[in-house]
């Protein structure tokens, strides 16, 4: 999709929020959760943490199936006029990636909605078996969320474009870099947020992502110019 596509879903996302806004201003959401549109009450946080599981298609690791579940930390800090930042933490130690953005939203009913943009630095390395390979890069995500409240469970579903700002890899004294921002693909979300036990809650996600480039898959150097498909799934304990 060219980026005149992902402007056209943005618009098209500011004015669902505008539009709804003029029917009311939705509360803030008293629930626990992470992927509902809706922010914490303001000044306060709401956390998880969890785990987040990747597989990368075979054209990459053709014969192997690479399944390798990483650390995920997600929080929401509430601001005013219905704005709220959120930042993810997902770790597998050897390849990292933090996220920090903000969002606007607005609800009516059980609706909610919000138009959000997170900017993402990424880095790995890999020193074994006689490999000395380390990449780092950053992306930026606008994204726009579509919630419904159920009387026990958040139900979220959630569109990302996903910009490639920049991109360096290194093996040994040999550096590959690239600064130019580009369209890289698009990532469809849907989550599931309900109590699970006492004040604990539950978040069930699958994200399906049709991208050119992975950040979990630097270590595979694909030389593929084309869509890929990366299902995730992401479990997450909101305390």
């Amino acid at each position: 999709m060219p980026l005149g596509g992902v402007a056209r879903i943005l618009i098209v996302g500011m004015f669902l929020c505008a539009r709804f806004a003029t029917f009311g201003q939705g509360e803030p959401s008293s629930r626990p959760h992470l992927f509902f549109p809706s922010p914490p009450q303001e000044q306060a946080w709401m956390v998880s943490i969890g785990f987040t599981l990747t597989t990368p298609p075979r054209d990459l690791t053709e014969e192997a199936a690479v399944r390798a579940p990483a650390f995920d930390a997600h929080a929401l800090y509430g601001l005013p006029a219905n704005i709220y930042l959120d930042g993810r933490a997902i770790s597998q130690v050897v390849q990292n990636r933090f996220s920090v953005g903000a969002k606007w939203a607005q609800a009516i009913d059980r609706f909610s909605f919000a138009l959000g943009y997170d900017i993402a630095w990424w880095f790995g390395f890999l020193t074994v078996g006689g490999f000395d390979s380390k990449a780092r890069g950053w992306e930026n995500t606008p994204n726009f969320t579509v919630g419904y409240a159920l009387d026990d469970v958040l139900l979220s579903v959630k569109v990302e474009a996903i910009l490639t700002a920049s991109y360096s890899s290194f093996n040994g004294e040999n550096e590959v870099s690239s600064d130019q921002g580009r369209f890289s693909g698009m990532a469809y979300s849907f989550i599931i947020e309900q109590p699970a036990w006492k004040n604990t809650h539950l978040t069930l996600g699958f994200r399906a992502a049709y991208t050119k480039f992975n950040w979990m898959t630097w270590a595979l150097f694909s030389t593929f110019d084309r869509y890929l498909f990366y299902p995730e799934v992401t479990v997450g304990f909101i305390l």
